[in-house]
C-alpha cells in the first residue's frame, strides 16, 4: 500500500506540471536538488500554519494569565497563536498565551506559575513570563529548563493598570522585554518548534516547490482513501462545545460563514479587552488529563507526559483520538483512531487540558 501511494504522489506531482513523461532517476532527483528560487520561499509559522512575512524567530513567548474575577477581559489574547487553559486550585481554571508570529505591545494580566504550566512551555522551548509562583514551581524554573522573566525577580520591569485591582493588574510592555530577551542572548538559540500539522498542501511548512507539491498531492490520496483525520466528510457535527468546571465554564459556538470558534465565558462573549471583540479560532483541541491535589491551598499535579483522550474540534466537525509525548522536552502528539496525526485548519487553537474534574458536551 505504502509503495502504491507513493507511485500515486509522484504521478500527481508530475502529472500537475504538465510533466508526465519518462526520466531517468539520476535526472529526476537531479533537478531536485537544484537551489529553489528566492521568489518559491515561503515561510510558515508551525504553530497556526500561516504564511508570514518575515522570519521567526528561535524562541515563542508564553505568559501565564489570569482568569478569573476583575481579570477579564484581558488583553491582546486574540494576537495569541495557542491559548492552553489549564485547571488549577479551586476548581478554576488559567491561561498559557503563546505567541510567535504577531506579538501585541503589551500583555496581561500576568499571574503566577505552577510546575506542569512550565512542563507545557519546555516542549516549545519559549521564553516563560509571569508573576509569581508556587515554592515547586519557583524551584522548578531556577533550574534553568527555560529562560524565564519572573515579576517576583524584576518586579520593577512590570506594571499595574489601574482598571483593575491586585492580583489582577501586572503587565509588562513588549518594547521592556525585547530589551531583556536581546540582552540575555535568548533567541540565539537553535530550538525547533515544532507546532502542528495542517490541513493545507503545506503541512510541515515546506518551503520549497516540490515539497510542497508532494505533500498536496500526498494529502488528496489519504482524503480519496478514507485515512485518518485528513476526511473530515464522515466526522460527527460538533458545533457546540461546552467545557465545565466548578467555577469556570466557557463554550465556544461554531461560525459557519467564518469557519471559527466563538468563545463564551457562562453566557457572556469572551473579549479581548483591546479590541472589545469576541475571542475566536480556528480549531480547539481537548487533552485529558488527571489531576492530583499537592497542598492544603489545592494547588495540583498533574503529568504532562502520561497520555489520554484526545478530540480536535475543526470546521464544526469532531474527531476523537489520542495524546502522548515521549518526554518533557518533546512534543506532545495528537492523533485520531487510526494513528494519524490530527490536521488542524490554518490559524489559531485554544487547548482545553481536562482533568477528571471538568466536563466536555458537545
Amino acid at each position: 500500500m505504502k509503495k502504491l501511494i507513493i507511485g500515486i504522489v509522484i504521478f500527481a506531482v508530475l502529472a500537475a506540471g504538465g510533466m508526465f513523461v519518462l526520466v531517468n532517476q539520476d535526472t529526476f532527483f537531479q533537478a531536485k536538488e537544484e537551489p529553489v528560487p528566492e521568489a518559491e520561499q515561503v515561510i510558515f509559522n508551525p504553530l497556526t500554519g500561516q504564511e508570514i512575512d518575515e522570519a521567526l524567530p528561535a524562541r515563542p513567548l508564553a505568559f501565564s494569565i489570569d482568569n478569573i474575577g476583575d481579570a477579564k477581559p484581558q488583553s491582546n489574547l486574540s494576537h495569541a497563536d495557542i491559548i492552553y487553559e489549564f485547571p488549577v486550585e479551586g476548581m478554576q481554571t488559567r491561561l498559557q498565551a503563546v505567541f510567535y508570529g504577531d506579538i501585541p505591545e503589551f500583555f496581561g494580566p500576568c499571574r503566577s506559575v505552577r510546575p506542569y504550566f512550565v512542563d507545557m512551555v519546555r516542549e516549545h522551548g519559549a521564553i516563560y513570563v509571569a508573576h509569581g509562583w508556587s515554592g515547586a514551581a519557583k524551584r522548578y524554573l531556577r533550574k534553568d529548563v527555560v529562560p524565564y522573566y519572573n515579576a517576583m525577580e524584576h518586579g520593577d520591569d512590570f506594571y499595574r493598570v489601574t482598571d483593575k485591582e491586585s492580583p489582577h493588574d501586572s503587565y509588562i510592555k513588549w518594547s521592556t522585554l525585547k530589551g531583556i530577551i536581546d540582552k540575555n542572548g535568548w533567541q540565539d538559540s537553535d530550538n525547533v518548534v515544532r507546532g502542528f500539522k495542517f490541513r493545507t498542501e503545506d503541512g510541515q511548512g515546506a518551503s520549497n516547490g516540490m515539497a510542497r507539491a508532494i505533500e498536496a498531492a500526498a494529502n488528496e490520496v489519504y482524503a480519496n482513501t478514507g485515512a485518518g483525520s485528513q476526511n473530515l466528510d464522515n466526522a460527527k457535527d460538533a458545533t457546540k462545545i461546552n467545557f465545565h468546571y466548578a467555577f469556570a465554564d466557557c463554550t465556544f459556538n461554531y461560525d459557519a460563514e467564518t469557519g471559527e470558534y466563538g468563545r463564551m465565558d457562562y453566557n457572556s462573549v469572551y473579549i479581548d479587552k483591546e479590541t472589545g471583540k469576541q475571542i475566536t479560532v480556528k480549531n480547539i483541541l481537548a487533552q485529558t488529563v488527571s489531576s492530583e491535589v499537592l497542598d492544603e491551598k489545592g494547588r495540583l499535579a498533574i503529568d504532562m507526559c502520561a497520555g489520554g483522550d484526545a478530540y480536535l474540534f475543526t470546521d464544526g466537525k469532531v474527531i476523537k483520538g489520542t495524546w502522548s509525548r515521549d518526554d518533557l522536552d518533546s512534543s506532545t502528539i495528537f492523533v485520531d483512531d487510526s494513528g494519524r496525526e490530527f490536521r488542524l485548519a490554518p490559524g489559531k487553537t485554544w487547548i482545553e487540558v481536562m482533568d477528571q474534574n471538568c466536563t466536555l458536551k458537545y
